[in-house]
């Protein structure tokens, strides 16, 4: 009898843990990936590269010092909203003479237009490491839409706060007449790629 209680036991410690087991299997990856809350862009750390070929090589450069934050829902924590501005007038080439072509009136015409703006108001990040963010781009004044293949880099904690860091890579490309920004095409070519680096770090 004992022998057969000891067995019933066993067996329902067995199906127990398989239970478990299934339960975590099927818990949301993003309720143990991310802390909902609000995390400030990391002016240092963050950058855009471009790059666009031309008749004489490439105009290649980083967008620099952006604005802007990333707010996880606390309802859904696989998803989030996010408005970054970059100020035109950091934009880099390492060329003194390109850079002040580029933020003149023939192009992102610094003047009247100081930002590029990324905002997508419910971007789906909890969907595995590679993610699909869809959202609005501004530039010289005209919003498209615009699709960004990224992936998750790696959270680690912050090292002063010890706060969460998202680091995130991505890819996108734009053809930047649909921003009003045509002039010297066909030498200059009219697709723009982007290479993505941004870390946010909780608040």
């Amino acid at each position: 009898m004992m022998f057969r209680r000891s067995r019933a036991l066993a067996l329902l410690g067995v199906l127990a843990s398989v239970q478990a087991s299934f339960a975590a299997q099927a818990a949301p990856l993003s309720a143990a990936r991310f802390q909902p809350g609000h995390y400030a862009v990391d002016t240092v750390q963050t950058r855009v590269h471009f790059q666009a070929k031309s008749l004489f090589g490439a105009y290649r450069g980083d967008f620099v010092e952006p604005m802007g934050a990333v707010a996880i829902d606390p309802q859904r924590g696989d998803h989030a909203a996010i408005d970054i501005r970059f100020p035109i007038g950091k934009l880099t080439t390492g060329d003194a003479s390109t850079d002040s072509m580029l933020k003149g009136s023939s192009f992102f015409d610094m003047d009247h237009y100081p930002d590029v703006r990324f905002v997508a108001s419910d971007a789906a990040i909890g969907n595995g490491d590679t993610l699909r963010i869809d959202g609005k781009l501004t530039m010289h004044g005209q919003t498209r839409p615009i699709a960004i293949a990224a992936r998750l880099a790696g959270i680690s904690p912050d090292p002063a706060t010890g706060r969460p860091r998202l680091h995130f890579t991505g890819q996108a490309n734009v053809r930047r007449s649909q921003f009003g920004m045509g002039f010297g095409r066909p030498f200059v070519s009219n697709r723009v790629y982007l290479d993505i680096d941004a870390t946010f770090t909780q608040d």
